[in-house]
């Protein structure tokens, strides 16, 4: 017996969780709207994803995994072609859907999420920080380590807090391009 229906209704489930969860938070998850979305039944859901909770923990762990895999190529390049893969990879959201970084969606609901997600949560930010910290080192390379690893994470708070306030006035890339400028013009992001 093949196992492809029940990966492609797991993925389609996936699929249509993370499109509700970046777009409306992971409140509005609702068992019966991606059974409808996904054309099957609630139970059919159930069936892959027992609990909310545990959906919540895989989407986590698939948007960073994700998410990883394309910040990976970017640690090869120079330190401004990394930061400027780094931003475009935020920017993204915006290409016509107006979405959040999973990522932070989830962070702002923190406390609705089993423990699970939650340090799925906390690996998706140390995975930034991870990634920004060696780039930072390219630039920096006299930078204490507790320095580089703050300086990571503003970077990595700047990026989500710029896609939240684009996202809430709008969605207007420009916005985020505009806030972007002046993260560089104030040298957060050198």
């Amino acid at each position: 017996m093949s196992t492809a229906p029940k990966t492609d209704t797991r993925e389609a489930i996936m699929s249509a969780a993370r499109l509700t969860v970046q777009s409306d938070g992971y409140n509005a998850l609702s068992f019966r709207d991606l059974a409808t979305a996904v054309g099957i039944k609630s139970a059919s859901v159930h069936h892959h994803f027992p609990t909310k909770g545990d959906l919540a923990e895989a989407l986590v762990c698939r948007f960073s995994q994700d998410f990883v895999a394309r910040m990976e190529p970017l640690a090869e390049k120079t330190f401004e072609e990394a930061i400027d893969g780094y931003v475009s990879l935020f920017r993204g959201a915006f290409d016509g859907a107006n979405r959040m970084c999973l990522g932070g969606m989830m962070s702002a609901e923190v406390s609705a999420l089993p423990e699970a997600a939650r340090k799925r949560l906390e690996d998706f930010a140390q995975a930034h920080k991870t990634f920004l910290r060696n780039v930072l080192t390219k630039k920096h390379p006299r930078l204490s380590g507790d320095r580089l690893d703050a300086r990571a994470m503003a970077i990595y708070t700047a990026m989500e807090g710029a896609q939240l306030i684009t996202r809430g006035l709008g969605g207007d890339v420009k916005i985020f391009d505009d806030v972007v400028e002046v993260y560089r013009s104030t040298g957060l992001l050198d």
